[in-house]
């Protein structure tokens, strides 16, 4: 499908408020420990709270998806090839025509499991990379053997011709490698995205295990990576990619941040337990799809959606198009934060930066 039409789908499933897009969070279970996740759920305490859901369960919630027209789903947790029934469920869902995506960290990735992607090819595969060796897997993941595991997967991926893309997340404990990952990525052929900004979200059911705030760059840092990896992306287009970026700063319209992504019009996030919600963090509005029917839910989410407050604190800022705000990171950022300073921090930083190199461009 090309860029365009995709465009043209969005924009009209937005407008007619169709669930274009769903994500499936197949299982919070990871076999990787890294400190900044807000997802990652003990097994026990999954068991706990009534355990995964069955291949059946989540090929239904498909089948009331699809018939309210969605045509793109992304399978993720977690690390879904933990889910017991991945192998059963991939190849239903694309038997039912859906366009599939596959958010992991690579270490599943053996050579079935590569012959099963090149089987039932998917729309593209999300590999995370979180570190350039195993003693950065060690500090981070607690998992040295992590790295060796992902660069298998990324290889396999590669050898079978199966469209990748590499993420990117930078904290304290890689903050250094930034370079070094892009330069794999660069070796292995295959487009990366650099994050270098981390919410700070906290999931209900793992409240107090792990503290992101802890983990994250400092908001100058973050920024400082983030036009790294502009710079990467843009490559020789750069220095014009900042100017354009740096004037259109004047005709921004300053306006209140509210939910205006595709969460809760296009797209939406089911979680392991099945659960309707607008995006992987936001826990509200909620409802339980073995409670409320799909399309039903669906409906409510968007009604629900739309009655949010705004954050007002953004009424008035202008650098909307190079900050990292949105309307779940606000609420988290104030939730947990008590203010959006290190939004504001990061998004003068990244201008002030972007100046420096149109004032560089001018002086040469």
């Amino acid at each position: 499908m090309s860029l365009e039409l995709e465009e043209r789908l969005v924009a009209k499933a937005n407008q007619a408020k169709i669930p274009l897009t769903v994500n499936f969070e197949l299982t919070p279970i990871c076999n990787l420990g890294c400190d900044m996740c807000f997802i990652r759920t003990e097994k026990a305490v999954v068991d706990k709270l009534g355990g995964l859901h069955t291949v059946d369960e989540w090929l239904e919630i498909a089948r009331k998806f699809k018939e309210l027209g969605t045509l793109f789903i992304l399978l993720t947790g977690g690390e879904p090839m933990l889910y017991p029934g991945f192998k059963q469920l991939y190849p239903e869902l694309k038997k039912m025509g859906f366009i599939l995506t596959i958010n992991t960290n690579g270490t599943m990735i053996d050579e079935e499991m590569a012959q099963l992607l090149h089987a039932y090819t998917p729309r593209r595969v999300n590999v995370t990379l979180y570190g350039p060796d195993r003693d950065y897997y060690q500090r981070l993941t607690h998992h040295a053997d992590g790295f060796d595991r992902c660069m298998r997967g990324l290889k396999l991926l590669r050898q079978y011709n199966i469209d990748t893309k590499m993420n990117i997340s930078l904290v304290k404990s890689n903050d250094d490698t930034h370079q070094r990952l892009l330069e794999i990525a660069q070796e292995l052929d295959i487009p990366a995205v650099t994050n270098s900004y981390m919410f700070p979200c906290m999931r209900s059911n793992c409240a107090g295990k792990r503290h992101i705030v802890e983990e994250r760059l400092d908001p100058i840092k973050a920024a400082e990576e983030s036009v790294v990896y502009m710079k990467y992306k843009k490559g020789e287009e750069f220095p014009l990619y900042v100017r354009e970026a740096v004037r259109s700063i004047e005709y921004v319209e300053p306006r209140p941040v509210g939910l205006d992504c595709r969460a809760a019009s296009s797209s939406g996030w089911v979680n392991w337990q099945q659960q309707l919600s607008p995006c992987v963090m936001m826990e509200a509005p909620r409802f339980d799809l073995h409670q409320v029917p799909v399309a039903e839910a669906w409906k409510r989410l968007v009604a629900e959606s739309l009655e949010l407050p705004k954050h007002e604190e953004c009424a008035d800022c202008k650098l909307r198009l190079l900050c990292e705000v949105c309307y779940a990171g606000a609420c988290h950022e104030k939730k947990m934060c008590g203010n959006l300073d290190y939004l504001c921090l990061m998004a003068h930083k990244k201008v002030q930066l972007l100046e420096q190199v149109t004032e560089h461009e001018e002086d040469s």
